[in-house]
């Protein structure tokens, strides 16, 4: 089951309660622009393949999309009120060493080990854009250097 179904205050206090700390340490300590974490998970029950940016995002199908969803809105509240830029990355299934235990590599692996089956979903019919943490990390540093720069960032592609 995943982790926010157990434990939904957990995704709160570091999505809501974090997000809003980040947002205020900006705030008082006049960041010029914030690049931040979002996912793809804000998409929801989107049908509409690819996804796209202008795509409706107001049906989160998951706590933890809500809550990344929560966290555009108050981006978007603070450059409004306080004149803070701000760019969120919307990351599609970002994985590596440190990855959560949940994820398919972790799952797959463990069963190998454990002589056991892989749990196939939707009769093996599924599809998933992945991305390597590194190239996560190489994004959002390309993304803050475009701040930097004072030139915005291509929309779909930061």
């Amino acid at each position: 089951m995943r982790y926010s179904l157990l434990n939904p205050n957990a995704y709160v206090d570091s999505n809501l309660v974090g997000f809003v700390n980040v947002l205020e340490g900006c705030r008082q300590h006049a960041i010029q622009h914030l690049v931040y974490a979002s996912s793809s998970s804000v998409y929801g029950g989107n049908t509409r393949m690819p996804f796209a940016e202008r795509d409706n995002v107001d049906h989160p199908v998951s706590l933890y999309a809500a809550t990344k969803k929560a966290n555009e809105l108050m981006a978007h509240t603070y450059s409004h009120l306080y004149r803070l830029p701000t760019t969120g990355l919307r990351f599609f299934t970002v994985y590596g060493p440190w990855g959560r235990p949940d994820m398919a590599p972790f799952l797959f692996t463990r069963a190998i080990l454990e002589g056991r089956p892989i749990d196939v979903f939707n009769h093996g019919r599924m599809g998933n854009t992945v991305t390597k943490y590194g190239d996560s990390i190489h994004n959002s540093k390309w993304c803050e250097a475009q701040a930097a720069s004072g030139r915005p960032a291509p929309k779909a592609r930061c």
